[in-house]
């Protein structure tokens, strides 16, 4: 069984992603890289995404990481950010830590697609 089936399917995934954005959105490093977003169709594309990245079905149409994030100016901080926000979501959700660690981990190795700028 993958994570994907192991938390729960799609129901799962898009609350859990809908959680994470709504802390990724209260903190005051993040916020302003969202600004004029349209957060439903970001949540949309990253349900999908994390669902491919959890072994579930692969409808993620987006652009690549590095098209996703050129411009934004990402720093190694609010990459951090993120992967805190992320990792106290999983927590949260009851994901277990082991799947949290290996979450984590394919998420630490898209830095060099998302950051973009020196601290």
């Amino acid at each position: 069984m993958n994570l994907y089936e192991k938390y729960g399917g799609f129901e799962t995934v898009s609350k859990l992603v809908e959680a994470f954005y709504e802390d990724v959105l209260d903190s005051d490093l993040l916020k302003d890289y969202f600004k004029g977003t349209p957060m439903t169709k970001l949540i949309g594309h990253q349900t999908d995404f994390l669902c491919k990245v959890l072994g579930g079905p692969d409808n993620y149409d987006g652009r690549s990481l590095v098209a996703a994030h050129k411009g934004l100016n990402i720093t190694p901080e609010a990459f951090a950010e993120v992967a805190r926000i992320l990792q106290e979501t999983l927590e949260d959700g009851g994901v277990e830590d082991e799947d949290v660690a290996t979450i984590l981990g394919v998420v630490g190795g898209t830095a060099h697609d998302i950051i973009s700028k020196a601290a």
